[in-house]
């Protein structure tokens, strides 16, 4: 944690700090957001580290309208990328569904999910989400720190890149994906 809040102060110009827990000014800022801006930027980008599969358990509640199922989602849950049923493979865009609160609704029977996970081991963070996660967190604290108007835009533009550059190279580790236009390809798609 130190270290990555280190990095957010280097971002800005403010002096480093010994510990996240040493009482100052900018250990207490950081320390305060720290949970809030890990999250945000966990939701903001389906980082390949933080993927997480789960079967999910049906609840027995009475469901007055929408869908005919709903299921608890984990409680490490940032973010529902989708689900798939047990013969797919992957995530099936086909099946609709709805988060809400901790919940997902679905006229699914049965429900494998994909999700971004949260992540609190920082032992375990990429090195692309560690930057990341420094930029967002000098966006958060940069003004508080250094009074300076521009603070913000500028760590907000640099946050930006950091997670362009990420969806560039997380797409890299995944098979590619195919538009499916259906048995007779590019050209029923032009017909």
């Amino acid at each position: 944690q130190t270290q990555i809040c280190n990095l957010a102060l280097l971002r800005i110009g403010h002096p480093s700090i010994s510990s996240i827990d040493d009482g100052s000014k900018a250990a207490n800022a950081l320390k305060d957001n720290w949970d809030a801006v890990r999250d945000i930027v966990l939701r903001d980008h389906p980082w390949n580290f933080a993927i997480g599969r789960a079967v999910l358990a049906q609840l027995s509640e009475t469901i007055t309208w929408g869908f005919d199922y709903v299921y608890q989602l984990p409680a490490d849950c940032v973010r529902v990328l989708g689900i798939a049923d047990s013969d797919d493979a992957d995530i099936n865009p086909r099946l609709t569904y709805k988060k809400e609160g901790d919940k997902l609704y679905t006229d699914e029977e049965a429900v494998n999910l994909k999700y971004v996970r949260r992540i609190e081991t920082t032992g375990s963070y990429d090195a692309r989400f560690v930057s990341a996660f420094a930029s967002r967190m000098a966006m958060e604290v940069g003004f508080y720190l250094t009074k300076d108007l521009n603070i913000f835009s500028k760590m907000e533009k640099r946050y930006e890149l950091e997670i362009s550059g990420a969806r560039s190279i997380d797409a890299q580790e995944d098979t590619p994906q195919v538009i499916d236009t259906g048995p007779n390809g590019w050209e029923e798609s032009r017909a």
